[in-house]
């Protein structure tokens, strides 16, 4: 097995510490020929405690891109985490699909984590499931494999779409027409959590098994959500999905999902501004997971988690009502708030 700490050194074409996206503390790389694991492992931040991220795995058509994507990752779980006010620091995992998930891939992962030796814990994201997470916690330590958090996800999320729906449409979520892009653990969820307050959904998924599996009646699927004419938007899959082109066709007035990194570059907020359409960042209403994840280290009862969860909508109905008293987008609004908590902290 080769481990590496590439933050500082050229490898594969490519220095960690010069690219665009870098402001991290460590960037560590793992391969090993026999299970076929190839993963990078980002801490951005160990300020506040410990880094925790979720591990990714997917197809990279590139080790740069797949680089990129960790890094813009880690940057958002740090401040994710600070907006949920927790005592972890952020990072991410990656893990290239270039061979089949196997029990062999996951515990070789599980000793990449080994090798941190703790600055690191790792959850489930795309692509890797609570099951295989608990698999890496049979021979790791370091990871969270207590509960899935994309119901906590959801709920947060939840919770800041009625916020914006009553903020800026003067509608409650039952006469609202919502679309959502993505149909895995987070978006299932809070289409679920939608539906039963009696919205009309449309949800949009390249994975059949997964939409069929949406019961609610009121439950419609599409083939682009992003064009569906809707109240809101929740784009619940990749990020980089809101482009200078893209954002050409939405059929929204507000936007307000759980992807990471939604936009393609910031430029595209202020584009969405001058169009009318109101962002919500998903920094700013996605830390529901977190929240989740953490709960038994921290000690929290159900009771002081749905209160932590509701917290979400009301920082995000704070953040909306600041950027209307001063005119500027709600990006611009948390930009100087999330600053201060990175560097401060």
């Amino acid at each position: 097995m080769k481990f590496l700490d590439i933050t500082d050194t050229l490898f594969n074409g490519v220095q960690a510490s010069s690219h665009i996206e870098f402001d991290h503390e460590k960037i560590f790389y793992c391969e090993d020929d026999i299970s076929g694991l190839k993963s990078i492992i980002a801490i951005h931040s160990s300020k506040s405690g410990p880094a925790i991220g979720g591990c990714r795995f997917r197809q990279y058509q590139t080790y740069e891109e797949g680089l990129t994507d960790v890094l813009r990752l880690s940057r958002g779980m740090t401040e994710k985490n600070n907006a949920a006010d927790i005592p972890f620091g952020g990072g991410k995992a990656i893990i290239f699909s270039d061979k089949p998930k196997s029990t062999e891939l996951l515990v070789a992962f599980a000793s990449f984590l080994n090798q941190l030796e703790g600055i690191y814990y790792s959850a489930e994201d795309m692509g890797i499931s609570l099951e295989d997470i608990q698999l890496v916690g049979k021979h790791t330590p370091y990871v969270f494999d207590n509960v899935d958090p994309g119901s906590y996800t959801a709920k947060g999320i939840f919770y800041s779409i009625q916020a914006a729906l009553k903020f800026y449409l003067q509608k409650d979520i039952k006469d609202s027409i919502i679309s959502l892009q993505g149909a895995g653990s987070v978006g299932s969820e809070l289409a679920k959590l939608l539906g039963d307050m009696g919205a009309t959904i449309y949800v949009q998924d390249i994975d059949q098994v997964k939409l069929q599996q949406l019961s609610t009646e009121n439950i419609h699927i599409v083939e682009d959500a992003l064009t569906q004419e809707c109240d809101l938007l929740s784009p619940c899959a990749v990020g980089g999905i809101f482009t200078e082109s893209s954002i050409q066709n939405l059929g929204c007035k507000i936007i307000a999902g759980g992807a990471n990194n939604q936009l393609l570059n910031p430029t595209i907020d202020s584009h969405l501004h001058k169009k009318g359409i109101r962002y919500i960042p998903d920094v700013l209403i996605n830390s529901g997971g977190v929240i989740g994840l953490t709960k038994d280290i921290l000690k929290r009862n159900d009771l002081q988690i749905e209160d932590d969860l509701k917290l979400i909508g009301k920082r995000a109905l704070d953040s909306m009502s600041f950027a209307k008293a001063n005119n500027m987008s709600v990006l611009e609004a948390i930009d100087g708030l999330l600053i201060c908590l990175l560097y401060t902290s």
